[in-house]
């Protein structure tokens, strides 16, 4: 079984991992040198500056992996798909995607019930997108629980079309459920021995 090492900066006093770029720089060819495939960029600032930092985080290495935390809801899905096109294109195919639950906007509230199930199901339905978004090669429209989408085309496709890597976790039957159908790579929840071991058996 072959074993990869995944860097995931910490949290320093100045609230980023990537608060200078200018040393951050320094920080990634040790975190290279050292060994280290994949760099987890999640950062204290949100969505797009997690978009910025994958950027220049490609453009500064020659081979470390990019794993992108990234959240439904934030960006409509067709732009979503072409940044994320982009990035990929950019760093020629060094981008994965680590989709995270993020409760619903206080809009989405107003029109449909809050809960669990109704987050992962818009994870759902916005992963379909994106994928669909990275392989199709003509526009096409949809009109789904929470998302629509008129003409949908991304005409510049990553290295990975829709093939991009996918990682996802979770604990309930729901979220399971969605990760089987989308993800690619699955990230277990910190735990005991015993309930890795019980959620693994589910």
């Amino acid at each position: 079984m072959p074993i990869e090492f995944t860097h995931v900066p910490g949290k320093p006093a100045n609230g980023s991992f990537f608060y200078d770029f200018a040393e951050t720089a320094t920080k990634l060819s040790l975190i290279e040198d050292a060994g280290f495939r994949k760099l987890v960029i999640d950062d204290p600032a949100g969505l797009l500056a997690n978009m910025d930092i994958a950027a220049q985080t490609l453009d500064r290495t020659p081979a470390l992996e990019v794993v992108l935390t990234h959240w439904a809801g934030v960006v409509e899905p067709a732009v979503a798909a072409r940044q994320l096109a982009a990035l990929d294109l950019r760093g020629g195919g060094r981008l994965s995607l680590r989709m995270l639950s993020e409760p619903l906007q206080d809009s989405d509230a107003e029109a449909r019930p809050v809960g669990h199930s109704v987050v992962w199901q818009r994870i759902d339905e916005y992963l379909v997108l994106l994928k669909r978004l990275w392989s199709n090669d003509k526009p096409f429209d949809h009109e789904g629980a929470f998302y629509s989408v008129k003409g949908g085309y991304v005409p510049r496709k990553g290295p990975h079309g829709g093939n991009l890597t996918i990682r996802l976790g979770g604990q309930s039957g729901t979220a399971l459920k969605v990760a089987g159908r989308h993800a690619d790579i699955f990230e277990l929840a910190a735990g005991s021995p015993d309930e890795v071991a019980q959620l693994m058996q589910r």
